[in-house]
């Protein structure tokens, strides 16, 4: 049984949305649109009922944009959209993605995946993270981050249904959403990949959170970035011995 892909992207984003299809009928997949919410359209009342402001200022070293917010957004509609399905997993990209061959091979990976499983990351666009072999799927290899943390990123992953119901069960949230993945023991959503990884960002297509509101001019708290990040490392230490 194939699985879904799901494609988040914005109704003004016509051409990142011609790039996608094109990478995704190269490899011969077929996918469904999720239409991403717009950061500039966003009232006070939409932000509200699903950012925690207070929590942000707590907890994460900057306020998040309204691009960042809008990101968030439209992944929670693409694991709902999952949910709403018959589909016991999907495949979840955004419209700025190079796919390779392997892509294709998806579906025959995760039938074989062994026991329960809630998310596989399918990119690293940023810095490499260390991974630690688990299985042989095909030609995938499964790995998970015990000995690191998760790549940052969302630019392509599969979930599963359990995977979707427990980061949907966050009703609100305070930091980007890949920030979110790598803190596993608070979401309940145990992140694993799949090598070699099959897609990556294009790296040439402009930001659209960016473009709704640049990050960059936030005020930034150096004190809570050190604070969480110290409060990261040991959490992540306690999490990965769970896992040995």
């Amino acid at each position: 049984m194939m699985l879904p892909v799901y494609v988040i992207n914005l109704d003004r984003s016509i051409e990142r949305l011609k790039h996608a299809s094109q990478q995704l009928q190269g490899v011969g997949i077929d996918f469904t649109r999720i239409v991403a919410v717009d950061g500039r359209k966003l009232s006070d009342n939409d932000i509200n009922s699903v950012y925690d402001a207070q929590q942000n200022r707590e907890r994460f070293y900057a306020p998040l944009t309204r691009g960042e917010i809008a990101c968030y957004m439209s992944h929670r509609k693409a694991w709902q959209q999952l949910l709403d399905s018959d589909a016991e997993a999907a495949v979840i990209v955004e419209d700025d993605i190079i796919v390779s061959s392997d892509f294709a091979q998806l579906s025959t990976a995760i039938a074989s995946l062994p026991g329960d499983w809630d998310l596989l990351k399918l990119a690293q666009p940023f810095k490499p993270k260390q991974s630690n072999k688990l299985a042989d799927l095909g030609t995938f290899t499964l790995v998970d981050y015990r000995t690191d943390k998760p790549p940052m990123g969302a630019c392509g992953y599969v979930i599963s249904r359990s995977g979707a119901t427990k980061l949907l069960a966050r009703k609100c949230f305070f930091r980007p959403v890949d920030v979110d993945f790598q803190w596993q023991w608070e979401t309940g959503c145990y992140v694993q990949g799949l090598l070699p990884y099959c897609v990556d960002n294009t790296h040439q297509h402009g930001s659209d959170i960016l473009d709704v509101e640049d990050r960059h001019l936030k005020e930034k708290s150096a004190w809570r970035r050190f604070k969480e990040q110290w409060r990261f490392f040991w959490q992540n230490r306690r999490f990965n011995q769970t896992l040995d």
